[in-house]
């Protein structure tokens, strides 16, 4: 039993070697094996070389963005409550609206 143990315990530590061995065959050095295997310190803020990438959106495209953002909130709440059997005449109502308003933005 205990050289069962002494065998595992060979095989495990063997195969822990071979893994770091691998990495750093990948192309990556000491210093990198280590920055990838180890987290971040506690308390330091992320660091990017890169600046910010701006995107900028056309606003119509915005207005459908919100538009259809609202109608799936709606449809989301109507399905809930249909399964409950409460009927808001409101809703349906703006639902019916939001899809007009789709259609014709097309």
């Amino acid at each position: 039993m205990a050289k069962s143990v002494w065998l595992l315990f060979a095989v495990a530590v063997l195969s822990v070697l071979a893994g770091a061995q691998d990495t750093r065959e990948l192309g990556h050095s000491s210093e990198e094996a280590d920055f990838i295997g180890s987290a971040a310190p506690v308390g330091s803020a992320p660091t990017c070389a890169q600046s910010p990438q701006v995107l900028r959106v056309p606003a119509p495209l915005i207005e459908r963005a919100k538009t259809k953002a609202r109608l799936i909130i709606l449809l989301r709440e109507s399905l809930f409550d249909d399964a409950k059997g409460i009927v808001n005449i409101a809703r349906e109502k703006e639902i019916k609206k939001l899809v007009s308003k789709l259609k014709n933005s097309e």
